[in-house]
């Protein structure tokens, strides 16, 4: 259990567009190219990270692969950290993974799920393998944050790969100009 508190102002929804998400994944991509030069595997975390993990692996011409993480108890807006983060490495367990590790996920609420796949995947990786891990969203009240994020938000947000929550009062997030470095 994690004592994270996910903070959520409820003053409205935010929006990513296709048009931010890929102005996101591309600064991303770009930040961690430049800070770190090739990545050789890309690792989504399903769900929400495996959209924006595509297209950054894309990016990076790196392999794309998966893990699945199960935090949040349904799709519904607002929810709290429960802290109890099941993981499924799937077939990571009999891969040989060496090099440079992205990780990336859709939003960092309080830092339980990326803890959680980052401890969970260290004891499946070669000796000597690098991870680093970015998301879209980063929450204010996230206990931890990734090595890379994009935009800092205290309200939930709705991505276009996701269903969309019925919440009247919408706000598109800002167009990203750069990506913030945690590390």
């Amino acid at each position: 259990m994690t004592d994270a508190v996910r903070d959520f102002e409820h003053r409205r929804i935010w929006s990513v567009t296709p048009r931010l998400f890929c102005a996101a994944t591309e600064l991303v991509a770009d930040a961690v190219r430049l800070d770190h030069g090739p990545v050789d595997h890309v690792i989504g975390v399903a769900n929400g990270g495996i959209v924006p993990a595509l297209d950054i692996a894309a990016a990076l011409g790196a392999k794309f692969r998966t893990v699945r993480a199960q935090h949040n108890r349904s799709d519904a807006p607002y929810q709290q950290a429960t802290g109890d983060v099941q993981l499924d490495l799937g077939s990571l367990t009999q891969c040989h993974i060496t090099g440079l590790v992205l990780i990336i996920d859709d939003i960092c609420g309080s830092g339980a799920t990326l803890r959680r796949v980052r401890s969970g995947l260290e004891q499946a990786l070669a000796p000597g393998t690098h991870i680093l891990t970015a998301t879209l969203c980063l929450n204010t009240g996230a206990t931890a944050a990734p090595d890379y994020s994009v935009w800092t938000v205290s309200d939930w947000v709705a991505f276009p790969w996701e269903k969309q929550p019925a919440e009247t009062h919408r706000e598109l997030l800002p167009t990203p100009t750069e990506v913030s470095r945690h590390a």
